[in-house]
């Protein structure tokens, strides 16, 4: 008999994480369901990522609570539990119907958790994927909450019978006790099949600079927007977030930024594709970059580009080790100074370096460990 599996997570198509092991697990021959929270934004790319999944044959079943932003902590608590308590009442109903269920971060394995516990009967294998630990997260969450998540997905690492985790990095959050059943899915690219051309007017004597994903306060923007006094870059950013008023102001007043608003995946990997360096100077004084695990360092290896990074944020270390990129300080004179010697041979030769290492990371060697991991946790029914 088939197996049947639901995939859950806040906003599944917004990253990538959801979305391929969906359509790998499809592949695999897996029966195969999505469950979504519509935060009420993006509602386009919702929209035809449903429908592109329909032709799939991949259902989605989307649960609506009212707008809610990213970003805004406990001011948006409400509609989380209420979300929560949703995504139980589909699970009392429906969970049966599954053989696996794989719970992607907090917001949905607390529900997952608590379903399982208020029904007994349910018998559904539970994945516990812990992409972020979002307890650590840059957002106005007290500390006394931010406690009580540790603790409280703590019991659900305990309850579960798989815990995921992106990054070898990620083991310092795991108890000792759980890592025999703690396994590491990566956040590298499943390529998509056409890209989207989104061509940039890119400027060919000047280092072409790009920071793309959510438009946050903890991801070094300030200091990428110092750069702008430099004669020899120009920066370009595409995303979402609490910065884009500020980033459209300096792309409207300087004639070296340019702001490209939300673009799909396709679109950013054109442009990935026609600029010299990646940016990732995340802040390393907030403990979930500490221990980054970027999808861009992945992307930025597929597509042979060099990258930029913060000393202390953990890729810095594969960074230098395979001489993909450079790794600064987190400050503005250090990148500044790092930026103004840099020079389009050796962007050329690090992104080469980073080209040749993307073998040892690429999806299709990560997909054939999902599915074992599948096939063992199905299997020892």
């Amino acid at each position: 008999m088939q197996a049947k599996v639901l995939l859950c997570q806040n906003s599944a198509f917004i990253a990538n994480r959801l979305p391929r092991a969906a359509r790998a697990l499809k592949q695999a021959g897996y029966d195969v369901e999505i469950l979504n929270w519509d935060r009420g934004i993006n509602s386009e790319v919702i929209q035809m990522a449903i429908q592109q999944f329909a032709k799939e044959g991949i259902k989605v079943h989307t649960i609506y609570c009212g707008v809610t932003p990213y970003g805004k902590g406990i001011l948006t608590a409400f509609q989380k539990l209420k979300f929560a308590i949703k995504v139980i009442k589909f699970l009392l109903k429906n969970g049966n119907n599954y053989n696996i269920v794989h719970a992607i971060d907090f917001d949905l394995g607390f529900p997952v958790f608590l379903a399982k516990k208020i029904k007994r009967n349910l018998s559904f294998k539970f994945i516990y994927d812990i992409a972020d630990f979002v307890e650590t997260f840059h957002s106005p969450i007290p500390k006394i909450v931010r406690n009580q998540i540790t603790r409280v997905s703590q019991l659900i690492m305990k309850f579960c019978d798989l815990i995921i985790i992106p990054d070898e990095n990620r083991f310092i959050n795991i108890p000792n006790e759980l890592h025999p059943k703690t396994f590491v899915i990566n956040n590298t690219i499943d390529p998509p099949k056409e890209i989207k051309e989104y061509p940039i007017q890119k400027s060919e004597e000047k280092i072409n600079i790009l920071y793309y994903g959510a438009l946050s306060k903890d991801r070094g923007i300030d200091l990428l927007l110092q750069l702008t006094s430099l004669d020899n870059v120009c920066i370009w950013i595409a995303g979402k977030g609490e910065l884009q008023e500020e980033i459209t102001l300096y792309a409207e007043k300087l004639d070296n930024v340019y702001f490209l608003g939300y673009l799909e995946f396709p679109q950013v990997l054109s442009v990935v594709q026609q600029i010299d360096l990646i940016y990732m100077v995340y802040d390393p004084a907030y403990q979930h970059n500490q221990i980054a695990s970027p999808n861009k360092l992945f992307e930025a290896l597929y597509s042979g580009k060099p990258c930029i990074v913060a000393n202390g944020t953990s890729i810095d270390k594969l960074v230098e080790k395979e001489n993909i990129g450079y790794v600064v300080e987190y400050n503005e004179t250090d990148l500044k100074n790092t930026v103004m010697k840099l020079n389009k041979k050796d962007l050329m030769k690090k992104g080469l370096n980073a080209k040749a290492l993307y073998p040892q990371y690429s999806w299709e060697k990560t997909k054939k460990n999902l599915i074992e991991l599948y096939q063992n946790l199905h299997n020892g029914d």
